[in-house]
């Protein structure tokens, strides 16, 4: 399977990662570099957190993943990374392919579910989230809302759903899912009949909940925490959230997850241990699940929105594809919809 799209950004791209701040930490003092590709305000509240607990201190480096993943090859022979954090398992295992990743020494790895890591352990899962329908609830009565993804080729709702763009990971995760539980040929007639029934195309998740919300479309394709940033930003909003598809015979709610592996050859190896730890540890955990809405994926922490209808993963039907196999399929997915789900 051809994997160049996403180590060749061109030189301007190059130049810029390249021109980036400079990483080196404060001289005598213990640290660890991070490359996130989480928003930078979603992760700080852990890096926070973790340098009060351990006495390290973390270099934040925040960007898109597909730079972070070229710089992280433009540095294989002088690594500045440590650890990387991505958006879902895509990228983290193509650097794994790649042997940019270090392998696991058997910490911080066991406790994950092995669907929700690399077969090694080199990435791995630290919070989920679930694709959902979000709606209006001014305008889609709760009893007539569509309760799957599959419902929305229906003409009743023609002109009257909006998703996020291939550009968003979880875009692409989610026809990587249908795509191995249903095939190729289902997969391109879903989004073909999606496309012909009025599917709007908006540019991030962000705009897909602010146009549900504001009754600019009654129906939103999206993830469940943007529902409860929605809430959290206008706790009046009329929304609601379905967790599609939890019939005997349908496939589930596919869940992706936030992935953290370690940089081969990370200049601080002990340091980067020691953060993996802590991301995955209660206290951490709890900190990542707080700040951005998303799902714990070990038990004893508890998800935000229990009182607003958000489900742990235990509690409703996920789709049975594992982060490593949507992962392989995605630079399939880009190849296939890209012109066809673009704003």
């Amino acid at each position: 399977m051809t994997r160049v799209r996403f180590w060749l950004g061109g030189l301007a791209v190059l130049v810029v990662a390249l021109a980036w701040a400079r990483l080196e930490p404060s001289a005598g003092t213990e640290s660890v570099v991070v490359y996130s590709a989480r928003k930078e305000e979603l992760l700080k509240p852990v890096v926070d957190g973790f340098e009060r607990a351990s006495g390290i201190k973390v270099t934040l480096l925040s960007g898109k993943a597909g730079e972070l993943a070229r710089r992280i090859e433009t540095e294989r022979a002088n690594p500045r990374s440590d650890v990387f954090v991505g958006t879902t398992a895509g990228i983290s295992e193509l650097l794994r392919e790649r042997g940019l990743l270090e392998p696991p020494d058997g910490r911080s790895v066991e406790q994950i579910p092995a669907e929700f890591r690399a077969p090694d352990g080199s990435w791995i899962g630290v919070t989920g989230r679930a694709r959902v329908i979000i709606y209006n609830t001014a305008l889609v009565p709760a009893g007539e809302a569509p309760r799957s993804f599959f419902d929305l080729t229906d003409p009743k709702w023609r002109g009257k759903v909006a998703v996020a763009s291939i550009a968003e990971r979880t875009t692409v995760g989610h026809l990587a899912t249908i795509w191995k539980l249903r095939g190729e040929s289902f997969t391109r007639a879903f989004v073909t009949r999606l496309r012909a029934n009025g599917l709007k195309v908006l540019s991030n998740n962000t705009e897909v909940r602010k146009a549900v919300a504001g009754g600019e479309y009654p129906i939103g394709i999206t993830n469940h925490y943007y529902y409860l940033v929605q809430l959290h930003e206008s706790p009046q909003s009329p929304l609601g959230i379905v967790y599609p598809d939890q019939g005997p015979n349908e496939m589930g709610a596919p869940v992706q997850t936030i992935t953290a592996s370690i940089t081969r050859g990370a200049p601080h190896p002990e340091a980067a241990h020691r953060f993996m730890e802590y991301l995955i540890s209660p206290e951490g955990n709890r900190l990542l699940v707080v700040e951005s809405f998303e799902l714990p994926i070990l038990n004893g922490v508890a998800p935000v929105g229990l009182d607003r209808g958000i489900k742990p993963i235990g509690q409703f039907k996920r789709a049975h594809v594992t982060q490593l196999e949507s992962a392989e399929l995605e630079p399939t997915i880009e190849k296939a919809f890209g012109p066809l789900l673009v704003p």
